[in-house]
């Protein structure tokens, strides 16, 4: 598993040249989403946020029988300003990955249709910053109060392990436990929090 990115992948074939879709694909990006454009050997790779997350989406393009295949492979941080992703809450990624390639349909649309003035591209959906910010807001506060908790418990858990005294707080109220049994519960809550900050490390 990837503790640093993210990974996903999606394909379509459209019915152009190379060149058209090329561009369609880099107008998208650079011009829609304002991500970054770099050159590669099979396409380009773009660079940006979403979501709050940094993100890295390599294009590359394929000449087929019936057209052009897109090939999209896109990278995201998991530690972000929105918390820590552990998976794509509602397909989130996925969904503008697909949206994305719409976008590239439509310019490529525009170009073969001649259209000299394009309007605005539909799959382009204006932001609700007000929503977005609130939505984000709710994010940062379950990730902080997830945050507090852990650090509380790991507390807990060297105090349980030096006196023979643990507590553990949860929804359900305080347990208590004595003794040796005290000493080992805490001994395990010490090496799991070990074992995860070491494979964070070991990734980075």
């Amino acid at each position: 598993m990837d503790w640093k990115y993210k990974h996903f992948h999606q394909e379509r074939t459209f019915q152009a040249s190379r060149d058209d879709v090329e561009e369609a694909a880099r107008r998208f990006m650079a011009e829609s989403l304002g991500w970054k454009i770099t050159e590669t050997t099979d396409g380009f790779s773009a660079e940006g946020y979403s979501f709050s997350h940094n993100a890295i989406a390599a294009c590359s393009f394929q000449t087929v029988a019936d057209g052009t295949r897109v090939a999209i492979e896109l990278r995201v941080e998991r530690a972000g300003v929105s918390g820590f992703m552990l998976f794509d809450v509602g397909g989130y990624y996925s969904i503008q990955i697909r949206k994305w390639l719409d976008g590239t349909q439509w310019f490529i649309h525009q170009k073969l249709s001649g259209a000299d003035e394009p309007s605005a591209n539909p799959h382009i959906p204006p932001q609700n910053k007000a929503t977005a910010c609130l939505f984000n807001g709710c994010l940062v506060f379950i990730v902080v109060m997830f945050g507090l908790w852990a650090l509380v418990t790991v507390i807990s858990a060297l105090w349980g392990l030096a006196t023979g005294n643990l507590y553990l707080w949860g929804r359900g109220g305080t347990i208590v436990i004595h003794g040796v049994l005290a000493r080992i519960v805490a001994g395990v809550i010490l090496a799991i929090a070990a074992w995860v900050l070491w494979r964070i490390m070991k990734k980075r």
